[in-house]
């Protein structure tokens, strides 16, 4: 049975940029099949090379500004977001998602990752998401749920 693992990415005192918490929080929820983990991530990428070694799907859930209307939602394979790594940072405090899995990758584990976004309203200092990313959750986590099924029905 093939390891399912849903990462919500954020910073939960920044309003919308915490998005990616409050969906893991609203699966932890929901029945979901027990070959699925959720991990909230936070804002330590460090630490997501571990989790994503554990895995051979993740799900990431995270706030991205692609230039719609706030609230909006995406989906997409990881290769397809183009995406490139920083090569010039030089702590581990410095790292973002795309570097923690080219860590995964160079230590040879290759997930299937897709990613789930969130275009933001305010990125600023609260708990609370804005009305319109905070009216997505429900929708976002019911959409995780039926990838969750369709990874699970591939294999």
């Amino acid at each position: 049975m093939k390891s399912i693992m849903v990462v919500g990415i954020g910073n939960y005192i920044l309003q919308d940029e915490g998005v990616g918490v409050h969906v893991i929080n609203r699966l932890m929820e929901m029945n979901l099949p027990p070959q699925v983990s959720l991990v909230d991530g936070g804002t330590h990428s460090y630490d997501l090379v571990d989790f994503f070694c554990q895995a051979d799907t993740v799900i990431v859930v995270d706030a991205l500004k692609a230039g719609g209307e706030p609230g909006t939602l995406y989906r997409a394979p990881l290769e397809e977001l183009g995406l490139k790594p920083d090569d010039n940072y030089t702590s581990l405090h410095q790292m973002h998602f795309i570097e923690a899995v080219q860590m995964v990758n160079l230590l040879g584990y290759h997930p299937q990752i897709i990613v789930f976004g969130v275009e933001p309203k305010v990125i600023d200092w609260g708990m609370e998401l804005t009305p319109e990313v905070a009216a997505r959750v429900p929708r976002l986590a019911e959409l995780i749920k039926d990838e969750i099924q369709n990874v699970i029905a591939s294999n």
